[in-house]
Formats: C-alpha cells, structure tokens, sequence
C-alpha cells in the first residue's frame, strides 16, 4: 500500500483523480469544519480526525496558545480503520501536510510493520506529540525511528529512515 503524506489542498485532487481503490485520513484543527471531497467511485472510507498542530500548550515566552493539546481521545478510531484497510493508497493529510499527517502516518507505517510506501507531497516534519499518541492508540511503542524526505526529482519526495534519540 501507497501512504501518501499531503496537505489538504493536494489531497482534495488525489482524490478527484484516484483510479484505484483508495482510503482518507482527513486531519482538520478542531475549530476547522470537514474538507468537502470530490464524489470518487475508489474511495473506500473516509477516517475525520480533528486535532491542533500544537506539542505545549505555551509558547516559548510563557504564553498559552489558546488552543487545545492533542489529547488520546482524538485518535478514537484510527486503530480500527487501520486494522481493516482496504485499497492500494491511503491518503493521510492536515491544513500543510508536514506536521500532524507526516506524525499519524509514521506511527501507521511502523504499526504496519513497515511494508508499505511512504510518499509526501512537500515536508515533512512530524509532530513528536501527534506521533506519541497515535502510537498509543495503535498499540505499539515509540519504535526510536525517524524518516525524512528525500526528493525524487519530479516534484514528490520519498521517506528515508534514521535514527531518532528519545529525551
């Protein structure tokens, strides 16, 4: 299987444009409405998770964000819709496709044993906060593994493990 990283633009035309079976994860900030998807014969489900794009809930200087931390209770659900994935893409985006997307992604890719595809559509930067309690809901442990992207040449950019050190 593909898992494809995106921002919420890219994503609304992947799934326009999917010719083969295909399932969304749709990540949208909790103030933010459902992201309205093209009608497309492949899509198989649809997974709406709504969560920020925050690891503190204060800033450097001491300030509170003003928004809510991702809590365990947001992932409701992700453990089920990966366990009965069907397709040959899944589709993973949040508002720039860096962040929150390229967390939940990880955190499915390594839950999957590592044997599908990790393709972004622009950087990636994990979400340390994101990643920890999608795991959680998965069921497994932080693994200590980073992957960055690496481009391609034509625009896209595949995913490269390294190692990552836990504090």
């Amino acid at each position: 299987m593909m898992i494809e990283i995106c921002g919420q633009e890219t994503a609304v035309s992947l799934v326009a444009n999917a010719r083969e079976r295909f399932s969304v994860i749709s990540i949208t900030a909790t103030e933010d409405g459902d992201v309205a998807f093209p009608a497309n014969e492949n899509a198989v489900a649809i997974l709406r998770l709504r969560f920020n794009d925050l690891t503190e809930a204060y800033d450097e200087d001491g300030f509170p964000y003003g928004r809510l931390l991702p809590e365990q209770r947001d992932f409701e659900g992700l453990k089920t819709f990966v366990d009965v994935l069907v397709g040959e893409r899944l589709i993973i985006h949040c508002w720039e496709g860096a962040s929150r997307s390229a967390a939940v992604a990880t955190a499915i890719f390594e839950a999957r044993g590592g044997v599908d595809h990790l393709k972004t559509h622009g950087r990636y930067a994990p979400n340390p906060r994101v990643y920890a309690l999608a795991c959680r809901e998965l069921g497994i442990p932080l693994r200590g593994l980073n992957y960055i992207a690496v481009p391609d040449g034509d625009g896209t950019w595949r995913m490269v493990k390294s190692e990552r050190t836990f504090t």
